[in-house]
């Protein structure tokens, strides 16, 4: 069988990717039922990219909140978004299926989850740990980066998923205005609300909205010091 990791991993690399992975879905399937009903079944595989944030612009977060921020989040999602577009019409010109994930598009009004977790595509591609902040956790840049994900029926050599190597930190849970992070390390067959209060963290948001004119916060990703 081929493989196409390294026509992936280069197309991806050209495009200005900081981090490429690839997971096996199928060892997954009864979280992504879970989630997500069976609206996943034929993508087997997922590719994972990231974008780093610069780590300057993050810093400022803890300070106060920052319109370069905004700016920079939104031309790396563009970015990421042009990725996995490029990435689906290379695999579907060669006869597979794939399945852009936006970079940043909630799945409905009342719901703050994607169509799909880019973190736990991640996740699972061996690229971080999910961290007691619920995003990904990289040794190089901690959570200060950008992620989207194309699934796929294409085969690939998978990455494994790391253990979560957050310790007894709690940095991100002490920045968090909301109080929405509750301290308790990652475990794969947990409830999202054993770790995080999703409501806190929107009431925040909104807040945020009223306050500065957008929906903005990301001290957790600051305060982490992973990859500082």
């Amino acid at each position: 069988m081929k493989y196409y990791n390294q026509e992936i991993t280069d197309l991806l690399r050209n495009f200005g990717a900081d981090a490429v992975g690839f997971a096996d879905l199928m060892s997954h399937q009864q979280w992504i039922h879970y989630q997500y009903g069976n609206s996943w079944d034929g993508y087997p595989y997922a590719i994972a990219v990231a974008v780093n944030f610069p780590r300057a612009v993050v810093n400022q977060l803890l300070v106060a909140p920052s319109h370069s921020y905004l700016r920079f989040y939104d031309i790396i999602n563009n970015r990421l978004d042009e990725m996995t577009l490029a990435v689906a019409n290379y695999l579907e010109n060669l006869g597979f299926m794939a399945f852009p994930v936006p970079a940043s598009q909630r799945s409905g009004e009342e719901r703050l989850d994607a169509i799909f977790s880019h973190r736990a595509a991640a996740h699972w591609a061996g690229l971080g740990w999910i961290g007691k902040s619920c995003s990904l956790i990289t040794e190089q840049r901690g959570p200060r980066l950008r992620l989207a994900t194309v699934l796929t029926d294409a085969p690939f050599v998978c990455g494994t998923p790391m253990d979560s190597r957050c310790g007894t930190c709690h940095a991100c849970v002490d920045a968090c205005p909301a109080g929405a992070l509750e301290d308790v390390l990652f475990a794969n067959d947990q409830p999202l609300g054993d770790r995080f209060d999703g409501i806190a963290c929107d009431r925040y948001l909104q807040q945020m909205r009223h306050s500065f004119g957008k929906r903005i916060c990301g001290r957790c990703i600051a305060a982490c010091p992973r990859g500082k």
